[in-house]
């Protein structure tokens, strides 16, 4: 088990947070340190199948909240699923690094609403103009690592992005994309998808890997269904200090 402060999620969503992370060959027993946590708000991460771990961490007053799918794609058979309508979209998105005004449409866009899945936006202790500004500080610390925010576009018409970031490893990895507000029900998900496994492949990246919330269904299913292959699965908890 790994316990560490997560002091971005005070700037984020004004709670002293901490991060717990479970691990195969963790016990019940182990959790005990839990009782005394040093902070307002913490999450913990079980690896699926630690049942008892499960159970523990529900006895100490943590809740449920969502499932994390840990995904990647190996860059074969780009658009092989996509319908003959489908793939004349995809093949027409382009995509490209977000300039400064743009990137601060997508702050507009992000507190506009695009987001409202995840687990920020589904706890009634927090709400979804926090989760906004979680999105929006999450992009920025990418930004600073290094990493890129790329637009996609149809017709100079930008639609979605997503973040990318090339890790030591040479994987790219996508940890956040979303689609504007006004073409949320145009049927462009498998295209934003598809267009972020093309730039992962354009990219020289080894493969692409991501995580994503079980939440969104949608989501899930066009990955699923572009091909990326689910490589791991966290069960995520939430505890909140009541006093």
């Amino acid at each position: 088990m790994k316990i560490f402060d997560a002091p971005w999620e005070k700037r984020n969503l004004g709670v002293v947070s901490q991060e717990i992370n479970l691990e195969i060959g963790d016990t019940p027993s182990d959790l005990d340190c839990l009782s005394d946590l040093d902070c307002d708000y913490a999450v913990a991460r079980v690896p699926a199948g630690l049942v008892p771990l499960m159970f523990k961490l529900e006895d100490m007053g943590f809740r449920f909240i969502e499932t994390i799918l840990h995904v990647e794609h190996d860059h074969k058979n780009i658009g092989s699923s996509l319908n003959s309508v489908a793939k004349r979209i995809s093949d027409s998105v382009t995509y490209a690094e977000m300039n400064e005004n743009e990137l601060e449409e997508l702050w507009g866009e992000i507190r506009g609403g695009i987001f409202f899945t995840d687990r920020i936006s589904l706890d009634p202790a927090f709400s979804p103009e926090l989760a906004a500004n979680r999105y929006v500080g999450w992009i920025g610390d990418l930004l600073e690592r290094g990493g890129k925010v790329f637009k996609c576009s149809l017709k100079d018409d930008i639609f979605g992005y997503f973040t990318s970031i090339i890790n030591a490893d040479n994987f790219n990895v996508v940890n956040n994309i979303g689609i504007y507000k006004k073409y949320e029900n145009a049927g462009l998900g498998m295209a934003l998808i598809n267009t972020i496994i093309r730039h992962s492949s354009e990219s020289g990246a080894k493969k692409l890997i991501g995580g994503m919330s079980a939440n969104n269904l949608p989501s899930l299913k066009s990955q699923v269904a572009a091909g990326f292959q689910i490589i791991g699965i966290d069960y995520i908890y939430v505890w909140h200090r009541t006093t």
